[in-house]
């Protein structure tokens, strides 16, 4: 696939200082027309290690199960969807419904219909003590679900674009300021062009620094 950076380790180690001891290669699955598309097709709890997804052509149990047994997550899988044109349609990426914080987790359960598998996404999330803010598909379609937390120098930020902030009222801005400093700038261009939104044009990095 043409997006494929092989690249990016390398700058990450000679550039920027990380220390890379592994790279796990899923590309197999490629050839068998299946997929993971990273840190859309899964949103992850590091904290209580669990790895939510929200299954469809673009996320691949096969390919989940492989990169959970790998690095210890437990996979909670779903069907989700959202209505274009009047009709139900599976949702490509996990994040454009999705976003969990340390302490708290952003979350449309009414994209998934079953409701065995909504109760189960909901429990998972309150089991671990996570504050539930729920959002609406309307939200969604500006995505608010796109969001993702960062660590800044002063405590955790949450990012996301001024259509997704504007989508949110008072109660859920103010919930979520309780856990992170909300930082919101418009994307226009990407939410219009891309289909995508805050979460989709950045990656995190929990690599170690060398010598650290």
């Amino acid at each position: 696939r043409t997006e494929r950076r092989e690249d990016i380790p390398r700058v990450l180690e000679h550039q920027f200082g990380f220390n890379i001891r592994e790279v796990v290669d899923l590309t197999e699955y490629e050839s068998q027309n299946k997929f993971l598309e990273g840190t859309g097709s899964i949103v992850l709890d590091r904290v209580n290690r669990k790895a939510y997804a929200a299954l469809s052509d673009r996320t691949d149990i096969r390919a989940l199960d492989h990169f959970c047994t790998h690095f210890g997550f437990t996979p909670i899988t779903f069907n989700a969807f959202q209505t274009f044109k009047n009709e139900r349609l599976l949702i490509y990426h996990t994040n454009v419904m999705m976003c969990i914080g340390t302490h708290y987790a952003v979350v449309c359960l009414d994209c998934i219909d079953s409701v065995l598998e909504r109760q189960k996404v909901h429990d998972s999330l309150v089991e671990d003590g996570l504050a539930l803010i729920q959002i609406t598909e309307d939200q969604v379609n500006q995505f608010a679900g796109n969001m993702l937390e960062l660590r800044g120098s002063e405590g955790p930020i949450l990012v996301m674009s001024s259509s997704a902030f504007a989508s949110l009222p008072t109660t859920q801005i103010d919930k979520l300021n309780q856990f992170a400093t909300v930082l919101h700038a418009p994307l226009k261009t990407i939410e219009t062009c891309g289909g995508g939104s805050a979460r989709c044009m950045i990656a995190e990095i929990h690599l170690p620094k060398q010598n650290a």
